[in-house]
């Protein structure tokens, strides 16, 4: 009787101690899950870690902890975490793509794409898995590779550095956080790393950083600021800043600071009138940050992690007015943008190209730089920009110059956040060619014109490319980008219209609309001569010259059989509308040569009228001696054939509508 109490004794003490060590590690949890609520995921990973290594093998367990190393970058241990927690019948979809993810940044490929393939088939999306294939991934970055010369920087310090943008010609601005030996245990609970402040530095000639200054004003806290936009002017910056304004870090009700995007004023070299942007750019519960705008400043995109359950930041823009005041119609980029995973840090280059970091397209590992350019649709294309710029390891914040082809990035390939120069040395291949396109019809009835061949010429005057009207006069052709080009438009019966093309970017539409003439044919000479909107009557129907009256204005007999050659040519194509130009030669005063040779256009118009030419086909202009063809101007001594030369009509074609 005794052993039985005593052991049962035994059980009891067993059971308490049990007890005891459930409500232990429930407190653990609890701080565990505290401190990844509050984003402290360095801290959190310490606590999952001992809970998991006393046996807590819970799927909450390994689910934050794999979360925690995958917010921190530490693909290879959140990739072991998500192994165990996987295959719950309970695992969201989200999570298979999350843990693609972190196979795709530790290069495990092939397993990525099989993951992946799950994600697709567990969501309903439509299966995209090939694109993270091992090959074609490969395949698609070394298209882009090999464009860039890349540098480090002296600039660099031991600690965090990065995020330029570009201030006046020769400077930018960037984040650094080059302070910590003075104020080493101040951390960012995010990451443990030191807290940021805003310096500017000078653009040497070979693309160099030197001199770094902090920045002068208010921007600057005992806090985290970073990735700044300036505009153009120099007087407007939105930078990235912890919830922190008059000398107070904002919280939430659980205690948490989120990042929000600020707006300061450049007054006299220092910068002031540091405001927060309003409502829906920032906001409580969420973050914004990293700021950029477009070429004419009339949008700026920021990153955020608004409405998204799954802790990951997308791109968002929202319209810019003048003087750098935001507008509350805040739009999130489309699903060709945005993914599961994250994306950050926006940079739109003077063309209109968005450059972007994510780990949520396929890529090397970590966060990798991405081009996205709009079609003429509004759909973006997405490429991965190639290695050199990209790595196995965070690159990010890449900026580069129109004009120099010249920018900065950042990394963290050497184990710390540095900025790199580069200079493009050619552009990037989105595999998109641009297009022209328009409608052709005829001038005088107003119907499309099928068949006409639309020539496509090179700068070498080479034919590269035909294409046709159809029935509705509609032509689309791809053209190659950043070439010069000519276009002629043939068809037999028709005008001819030639078109030179200045470079078209990728994916630009452009228009080449006409409207055509029927070609108007004569006979000169017994030869077939072809009239077009612009050509000189004079030279097309090889007139002789028209006579007049010495120092006078009235037609002598001798010039009407010239006369009356343009006259039949009128009456056979009521289409033709002429200008007559009359001009003398440099001999006797400016003033009355003026006059002479109004007054002869006048006659030339009147006699065209006079026999059955309408007035509103006909318009005359005296130019005197302001537009002599050859050396013959006042005192230049010339003979009288040479004179003769500069004392001519001129009768200059229009086609218009009949």
């Amino acid at each position: 009787m005794c052993k039985k109490i005593k052991n049962a004794f035994v059980l009891l003490i067993i059971c308490i101690m049990n007890i005891g060590t459930i409500q232990a590690q429930d407190k653990k949890l609890d701080k565990a899950n505290e401190a990844y609520g509050k984003f402290a995921f360095v801290e959190a990973a310490k606590l999952y870690e001992e809970l998991i290594t006393k046996g807590n093998n819970s799927i909450e367990a390994y689910t934050k902890l794999g979360d925690c190393y995958y917010y921190n970058g530490k693909y290879p241990e959140a990739v072991k975490c998500y192994s165990r927690m996987i295959s719950s019948s309970n695992v969201d979809a989200e999570y298979f793509f999350r843990y693609a993810q972190a196979l795709n940044n530790s290069q495990q490929y092939k397993e990525s794409e099989e993951i992946m393939k799950k994600y697709y088939a567990k969501s309903g999306k439509k299966d995209l898995s090939e694109n993270w294939n091992e090959a074609k991934l490969m395949a698609d970055i070394q298209k882009q590779s090999g464009r860039y010369t890349i540098k480090s920087l002296e600039i660099n310090t031991p600690f965090s550095d990065f995020g330029t943008a570009f201030y006046d010609k020769n400077k930018i601005v960037y984040a650094s956080a080059k302070d910590t030996g003075i104020i080493i245990k101040r951390k960012h609970s995010w990451n443990e790393k030191s807290f940021l402040k805003l310096y500017s530095a000078d653009v040497t000639v070979d693309g160099g950083l030197q001199n770094p200054v902090l920045l002068k004003g208010d921007v600057n806290t005992r806090y985290h600021q970073s990735t700044p936009a300036i505009t153009k002017d120099g007087k407007v910056m939105f930078f990235t800043r912890n919830n922190y304004a008059e000398g107070k870090l904002g919280t939430d009700k659980d205690g948490i600071t989120f990042l929000k995007i600020y707006r300061a004023e450049n007054i006299d070299g220092e910068w002031k009138n540091v405001k927060e942007l309003i409502s829906p750019i920032n906001g409580d519960g969420f973050s914004s940050a990293h700021p950029a705008l477009n070429a004419n400043e009339t949008e700026l995109y920021f990153a955020s992690d608004r409405n998204n359950k799954f802790g990951n930041s997308d791109l968002y823009v929202v319209s810019l007015k003048p003087g750098g005041i935001v507008g509350n119609d805040v739009k999130k980029l489309g699903d060709e943008i945005n993914t599961l995973g994250r994306e950050t840090y926006p940079y739109v280059d003077a063309s209109g190209i968005l450059y972007f970091s994510s780990d949520g397209h396929p890529g090397l590992g970590g966060l990798d730089v991405y081009a996205a350019l709009k079609d003429e649709n509004g759909l973006y294309h997405v490429i991965n920009l190639g290695d050199g710029v990209n790595t196995a390891s965070d690159d990010f914040a890449y900026g580069i110059q129109d004009d120099t082809k010249k920018g900065y990035f950042s990394s963290n390939r050497n184990g710390n956040d540095d900025i790199y120069g580069f200079i493009e040395n050619r552009p990037l291949d989105f595999g998109v060619k641009p297009l022209i396109y328009g409608t052709l019809r005829d001038f005088t009835t107003g119907t499309p014109i099928e068949g006409i061949a639309i020539g496509v010429y090179n700068s070498a005057n080479e034919k590269v490319a035909t294409g046709y009207s159809d029935k509705d006069g509609k032509y689309l052709i791809n053209l190659e980008p950043f070439k010069d080009y000519k276009l002629t438009y043939i068809k037999p019966g028709l005008t001819e219209i030639i078109q030179k093309t200045l470079p078209l970017k990728q994916a630009e539409k452009r228009e080449y609309s006409f409207n055509f003439f029927k070609e108007v044919e004569v006979i000169v000479d017994q030869e077939k001569v072809v009239i077009q909107d612009g050509d000189d009557l004079t030279k097309k129907l090889k007139l002789g010259p028209i006579y007049f009256d010495f120092n006078g204005y009235k037609i002598r007999e001798s010039s009407k059989s010239e006369l009356n050659k343009v006259l039949e040519v009128m009456k056979a194509y009521p289409q033709i509308s002429v200008k007559v130009n009359s001009h003398t030669d440099s001999r006797g005063k400016d003033d009355f040569n003026m006059k002479l040779s109004e007054n002869r256009a006048k006659s030339t118009v009147a006699y065209l009228v006079e026999h059955g030419i309408s007035a509103e086909r006909l318009k005359g202009e005296g130019f005197g001696e302001t537009r002599l063809i050859n050396k013959c101007s006042n005192g230049v001594k010339c003979s009288e054939k040479e004179h003769e030369l500069n004392r001519r009509s001129e009768f200059i074609v229009t086609l218009t509508k009949q």
